[in-house]
């Protein structure tokens, strides 16, 4: 007895996609700027090319959101049952900003079971995401970045101490937050103190910076062709006091790309911005913010998961030299 097996052209299209997990969520406040990050992912991906699925990670635990509901994932293989197929992936399109996806906890669990991911790797995302000790390891390395000071919970601090090494006025941040959550400019001394409880409220460890005036900057940085490529430069121009939680993701500022400053300090920003992404071994797509001081760049922060929303900086960026939201994913995808 013989069999004849019959495959159309759209059978082998589809046998040909690769599977991506979109992974979104996280631990902290900035859960649902990962939401709609991830939304634009899965909008805009190529699917002719993949095959994505939306998987969360949150406080709620770990699943994939599918047409009959969330689905549980086994986290030995990273895998789930939809209709009694297995999934299972090529690569994972990490979208956690902060906690697990930009401090290399997730990034050591995919390492351990082997399944590729658009990030640098687990010392990558943990360097970047200790904002004190980024900064430390960079100015070592000829990068201006602003004065700062470290402060645990628990230790004592003196206010007067602070604003003797660093000035006025200072802005007090989580060290291992992002999206400028429980961040605040301090413009008199006796709001320090009011200020470190409530970056401490959300991270044990609290980054005191000095203030740079002048003109704030953000550098997206992708790979293409197997070379890191700098974007085109954005300033900012926040309607706040600085670049805040408010600013960024709720339309209380205004983004210039490209931005209005000379040739020569766009080179050479985005110099310094490709040099970060070797220096650190980055993968995918990175945003480093910068403070241009009397025509000198200051490096403020490196985002190893830049904001990647429908209004996002990176995807405007890519869009101001041609390249579409459709393929910028597939450049992130395949760096």
């Amino acid at each position: 007895m013989s069999f004849i097996l019959t495959f159309t052209f759209e059978d082998l299209r589809v046998a040909m996609k690769k599977r991506i997990a979109v992974l979104a969520g996280g631990l902290t406040g900035e859960d649902v700027i990962s939401h709609r990050s991830a939304t634009m992912v899965m909008n805009h991906i190529d699917r002719d090319k993949y095959e994505p699925w939306k998987v969360v990670f949150d406080s709620r635990g770990k699943y994939a959101e599918t047409e009959k509901g969330p689905v549980s994932v086994d986290l030995n293989d990273f895998s789930f049952i939809v209709e009694g197929e297995k999934i299972t992936f090529d690569k994972v399109f990490v979208m956690i900003h902060g906690d697990p996806g930009e401090n290399g906890r997730v990034q050591g669990y995919f390492d351990l079971i082997g399944l590729p991911y658009t990030t640098g790797g687990v010392l990558a995302m943990s360097l970047t995401a200790g904002k004190f000790y980024l900064n430390a390891f960079l100015r070592e390395r000829g990068f201006r970045c602003a004065k700062s000071l470290l402060v645990r919970k628990g230790s004592n601090t003196v206010t007067e101490e602070i604003v003797k090494e660093l000035g006025l006025p200072v802005f007090v941040k989580p060290n291992n937050g992002g999206s400028s959550l429980a961040t605040s400019r301090c413009d008199h001394k006796d709001q320090i103190a009011s200020a470190l409880e409530k970056a401490m409220a959300m991270d044990p460890e609290v980054i005191i910076e000095s203030f740079l005036p002048g003109t704030e900057v953000t550098s997206g940085v992708i790979m293409q062709n197997g070379k890191p490529l700098a974007l085109p430069l954005t300033e900012i121009l926040s309607d706040n006091s600085f670049f805040d939680f408010e600013a960024k993701y709720e339309g209380a500022s205004k983004e210039i790309t490209p931005a209005r400053v000379s040739e020569d300090i766009t080179r050479k920003i985005q110099d310094l911005s490709t040099g970060v992404y070797q220096l650190l071994d980055c993968h995918g797509m990175i945003r480093v913010d910068y403070i241009i001081v009397q025509d000198e760049p200051y490096l403020v922060e490196v985002n190893t998961v830049p904001g990647f929303s429908e209004a996002s900086i990176i995807p405007q960026q890519a869009a101001a030299i041609g390249i579409s939201k459709k393929d910028l994913i597939t450049l992130v995808l395949e760096s």
